[in-house]
């Protein structure tokens, strides 16, 4: 085997399992209440996330294998820590009840995963079939399940840390993920060529404000991403009549 497949082989992989140990060391940081080196390490691993995909395609390289080992990634990085921080953060106030919300934001993200999965290497169906996502992508849910957290961080609102409030809100994105909900797929935006420079420098200015503003920066992506769901619902339904 040359070097060149090789590194086709195994590059892929070995960044989904960097965002698998991101995501689960995110857990060790959580449980020391590093609340905020506990969010960067999720973060990292939904870097990881997007270069593991990008690596695949590019390299075509992409596998059952590999599938499989991103959906568990996914499950521990953007399923289990998220919802296991905000445990420890507000719900594990309400005891059980906190528990139970906690376990049910961690199903959902198995079966969205499972789903996902099946309707690709099970069923056949090509990954960019349709131009939306059935129910939120457990990335997008792992944001917004955090948003509290994003706005008591810039804001300092003691409210946002209302063990009722995140019980609801875990509950809630839970079953945003295995509805049949359409959201925004962006691998099926083709951007115009003459756009290609205004893209890049939306881009750059993102990263700096991420760089400089990251709990405010973290806001206004997520609320547009609510903001968003309403759009892509109208399109879907559009496109049926």
């Amino acid at each position: 085997m040359s070097e060149q497949n090789i590194i086709s082989k195994y590059v892929p992989n070995f960044i989904t399992l960097l965002s698998l140990s991101s995501g689960f060391t995110s857990i060790r940081f959580a449980l020391k209440e590093e609340w905020e080196i506990a969010i960067y390490l999720i973060l990292l691993a939904t870097i990881f996330d997007f270069f593991d995909g990008w690596f695949a395609r590019k390299l075509k390289s992409g596998s059952n294998f590999g599938a499989e080992l991103d959906s568990l990634s996914d499950f521990v990085s953007f399923g289990v820590a998220p919802s296991f921080l905000i445990y420890l953060w507000s719900t594990n106030l309400l005891g059980s009840l906190g528990w139970g919300a906690t376990l049910f934001f961690v199903i959902c993200s198995s079966l969205r995963l499972a789903r996902f999965t099946a309707d690709i290497y099970i069923t056949n169906k090509p990954i960019d079939k349709n131009e939306f996502f059935t129910g939120v992508p457990s990335p997008a849910a792992a944001g917004l399940i955090l948003l509290p957290l994003f706005i008591f961080f810039e804001f300092e609102l003691d409210l946002l840390k209302n063990e009722y409030l995140n019980l609801i809100t875990t509950i809630l994105i839970g079953f945003m993920m295995i509805s049949k909900i359409p959201t925004i797929s962006l691998k099926k935006i083709n951007i115009n060529q003459k756009y290609k420079t205004l893209i890049f420098l939306i881009f750059v200015i993102a990263c700096v404000a991420l760089i400089s503003k990251i709990w405010l920066t973290l806001i206004v992506f997520f609320v547009s991403y609510l903001i968003s769901i309403f759009y892509t619902v109208f399109q879907s339904r559009k496109l049926k009549i």
